[in-house]
């Protein structure tokens, strides 16, 4: 990009976000920190262990066993799919957010911590 009164570019530029030309702006990047898979692992393990005292309904229960099962079935892959991983993840954080929100009643404070340790880590490892 080059211009008069703006910033000139001389050379390839990736990974930078401009705004040129704005009186407020707010600006957010996360570069990922390598392989999600691990992570998303990790993080299903831990649910898997935990989801029966997260006080959700038997079929909620059952979705979620199910969804976290998917993704490791899914992560173990050769290549995974990640509009399939995106999907299910999606669908265990809208069952979970309804915890961490106060919604479920009968969630105890270790499982409150539970649904939030998982609610960021799958928000790290799919960003």
């Amino acid at each position: 990009m080059t211009g008069t009164g703006g910033p000139q570019f001389f050379g390839p530029v990736s990974g930078s976000q401009f705004a040129i030309g704005n009186r407020d702006v707010v600006q957010h990047q996360y570069v990922g920190g390598g392989d999600p898979v691990p992570q998303l692992v990790t993080t299903m393990r831990a649910l898997l262990t935990g989801l029966e005292t997260l006080g959700l309904s038997p079929e909620g229960e059952a979705t979620v066993r199910q969804d976290a099962r998917a993704v490791l079935d899914e992560v173990a892959n050769e290549q995974p799919d990640e509009g399939r991983l995106r999907l299910l993840v999606s669908r265990i954080r809208t069952a979970l957010s309804a915890i961490a929100a106060g919604a479920v009643t009968g969630a105890a404070t270790g499982a409150a911590e539970l649904v939030q340790r998982t609610l960021t880590d799958l928000h790290r490892a799919l960003l």
